[in-house]
């Protein structure tokens, strides 16, 4: 897709400076909103007291109906804070309609497919990042630093753990819509149907704008331990955006990365598969180098596909 027809189509956009502090501003009050209504669920479905707030989390993970509270109070939060606020701030304040999101049609449903393989080569890739990520060593001299991040990972870590417990079928069902339709639907229509879209009318620069609306993404995540893949799949899901001209290609892709998390810890927990999954986060280095050349090759083929695919 090129750029210059982008421009064209941002012309009726509002300045983008403005615009990106009006959808932070949106989204942090949506924020605020999104986890007292989540709060309440939590204590209703919970069975919790108002004197568990402090600690929210422990006491849900130690009550009988911990899981469904947490996963539901998740879900409430991401629609209102992400959901809620991507659409209030495009059709009231750009006053435009959600199908202005996009600058083109896919015409070809094989574009789908082809973002779904892309995926499943990056993945051995990308957990040699994470790996990376993961042994990184701060100087003497920002250990506390280090101490901050480490303990904020531990305590983001026990509560993942325990949602991503996908011990029967309806678990796992619920975990596919919140954790990768809800999160997949919202994250994206911040992330790249609006940031990204505002960082190509403000930098002039669409790969400029990818990888700054790729780190944003990662930021927001509060993961340092996370923010290398995150960062890359960032920009993987900001390169579809682009190149397609469609936010459901970014969307589709970031539903499967995480639906296909949420069926593997299922298979997992469910003794379908015996393999523990931090295993298959370790691969070979010639499996990650022929990991970057195949996601090399398909994400050449994606950009010549769409030229031909894209009306």
């Amino acid at each position: 897709m090129q750029f210059n027809s982008v421009l064209t189509k941002l012309n009726s956009d509002k300045p983008a400076l403005s615009s990106i502090l009006i959808i932070v501003g949106v989204v942090l009050l949506c924020m605020v909103l999104g986890n007292i209504a989540a709060a309440a669920v939590m204590i209703t479905v919970g069975g919790i007291g108002l004197d568990n707030l402090s600690d929210i989390n422990a006491a849900l993970m130690a009550s009988e109906s911990g899981w469904w509270a947490l996963m539901l109070g998740q879900g409430v939060a991401a629609i209102i804070t992400f959901i809620f606020a991507g659409v209030f701030y495009w059709k009231v304040v750009e006053k435009k309609s959600l199908s202005e999101l996009n600058f083109k049609a896919v015409s070809s449903p094989s574009i789908f497919l082809l973002v779904i393989i892309t995926q499943l080569c990056f993945l051995p890739f990308n957990g040699w990042l994470q790996e990376i990520n993961e042994g990184m060593v701060f100087p003497e001299a920002l250990s506390g630093l280090e101490s901050f991040f480490k303990s904020m990972e531990d305590s983001l870590a026990e509560v993942t753990k325990f949602l991503t417990t996908f011990d029967s079928f309806i678990k796992m069902l619920a975990g596919l819509i919140v954790i990768a339709v809800v999160a997949g639907v919202g994250e994206e229509l911040i992330f790249r149907g609006l940031i990204q879209r505002k960082l190509y009318k403000g930098l002039n620069n669409p790969h400029l704008a990818i990888w700054v609306a790729a780190f944003i993404f990662s930021a927001i995540h509060m993961q340092f331990y996370g923010f290398l893949p995150r960062l890359m799949l960032g920009a993987l899901f900001g390169y579809f955006y682009f190149w397609t001209g469609n936010i459901w290609v970014p969307i589709v892709a970031h539903i499967f990365n995480n639906g296909f998390a949420v069926v593997m810890f299922y298979l997992s927990h469910t003794g379908v598969i015996s393999t523990d999954l931090e295993e298959l986060e370790t691969f070979p280095m010639p499996v990650v180098i022929a990991s970057l050349v195949l996601t090399g090759g398909l994400i050449w083929f994606f950009r010549k596909k769409t030229d031909e695919s894209i009306s």
